[in-house]
């Protein structure tokens, strides 16, 4: 039902229609209202004080390149059918990793079977392990260390690719490791050692539950984290993890439906969490980040959302929702979350092919290296188009 919607096209008429239907629907008297597809989203709703309002979804290159698009009959589209993208262009397959700094967002695409480099700035999107060397297979996992570098898990190729802020490919850490189903990777606040996770399989050999450690200057490989089990420090089909500004390793345990915390030598710190359908419990636990205030949020793709807590395993609030169709903090199967430098949130949905982002209340609409980035693809679009010839 879903891609039905997505792939047929009205003609013209039947939303210029619907639009002024819809208009005339949502008007009170001469000052007007606005309708519920476009008031803000706020979380949690009034009247508890706003922590964090939706800003955008993203669906692809078109969101982000200076090409005149009828606003209007996307407000409406998106209402109608759930369906904000501008059409046309590439698009997400199926999204799965996330990472975004200084106004780009990365998204892996295991179906495209590349890293979308999304820079609005520029007006751009760069596909990123499109060409020897450094060919994508699976891009699952990614990460961008304080530099800028780009450190993807690669599923099918079982090692971790690095590329350099702008995409080009620079080398390949853990080729020949062995690796059962690699999922994701952390790179330590100092930037000198590699994390990389190692989901393992349901019949799989134990040993390969486990995070391994690689020196990141020389590529070598130092020690790994757990084995398969249910015991402190060990690990039943992991799907994430990351570093707290405290400097902790924190490890989305999936299977055992917690969170683990080590040092950065793998000593086991603590733990939180518990199976269950109530809000601060886990279902399908899947990405994890973090920001400054040491806060994890930590995507669910049974819930379908994502959950806030503090250090300690305290749930703050929680964000989205099951949907059926791809409205704003609706979702069908979440999957990883990143947070940027400003502390907006990058959540990713698979079902329905998109990224969302949603800004935290104490960073104004215009603030932050994504709203500079945007204001600055609205200028390109202002732009009036040379004629040809």
């Amino acid at each position: 039902m879903i891609s039905s919607l997505k792939s047929y096209r009205c003609p013209r008429w039947f939303w210029s229609l619907g639009l002024v239907l819809l208009l005339l629907a949502g008007c009170k008297g001469e000052e007007g209202v606005v309708t519920e597809a476009v008031k803000a989203l706020v979380f949690p709703e009034p009247p508890d004080t706003a922590r964090f309002y939706y800003e955008r979804t993203l669906y692809g290159a078109k969101d982000v390149q200076p090409t005149e698009v009828d606003e209007d009959l996307l407000s409406l589209r998106e209402m109608l059918t759930g369906d904000a993208s501008p059409g046309g262009g590439e698009g997400f397959g199926k999204p799965f990793g996330v990472a975004a700094a200084k106004g780009r967002i990365y998204v892996g695409d295991t179906v495209n079977r590349t890293v979308m480099m999304l820079d609005p700035a520029q007006g751009r999107m760069v596909e990123i392990g499109k060409e020897d060397p450094g060919v994508l297979a699976k891009p699952m996992g990614l990460r961008l260390d304080a530099a800028g570098n780009l450190y993807v898990m690669d599923g099918t190729r079982k090692e971790v690719l690095v590329y350099d802020r702008d995409g080009k490919y620079q080398r390949a850490i853990g080729h020949g490791d062995s690796f059962d189903h690699p999922s994701s990777v952390a790179v330590n606040p100092q930037g000198t050692r590699l994390y990389a996770l190692d989901t393992g399989a349901v019949k799989g050999k134990d040993e390969n539950h486990s995070v391994r450690v690689y020196d990141i200057a020389s590529g070598k490989h130092l020690f790994n984290i757990g084995k398969r089990g249910d015991k402190d420090g060990e690990f039943n089909l992991a799907r994430d993890l990351e570093f707290g500004p405290d400097g902790l390793l924190y490890v989305v345990d999936g299977g055992n439906f917690r969170v683990q915390v080590f040092d950065q030598d793998g000593k086991f710190v603590r733990k939180f969490g518990a199976v269950g359908r109530r809000l601060g419990q886990f279902a399908r636990p899947k990405g994890i980040a973090i920001d400054k205030e040491n806060n994890l949020y930590i995507s669910d793709a049974s819930h379908a959302n994502f959950q806030i807590f503090d250090k300690e395993g305290q749930l703050l609030m929680f964000i989205g929702s099951r949907g059926k169709e791809s409205e704003r903090a609706k979702y069908l199967l979440p999957s990883m979350i990143a947070l940027d430098e400003d502390g907006r949130v990058y959540m990713v949905d698979q079902g329905f092919r998109k990224v969302e982002v949603f800004r935290p209340a104490r960073l104004k609409e215009e603030e932050g290296s994504l709203a500079r980035a945007f204001q600055a693809l609205n200028k390109l679009k202002a732009k009036p188009k040379q004629k040809k010839g």
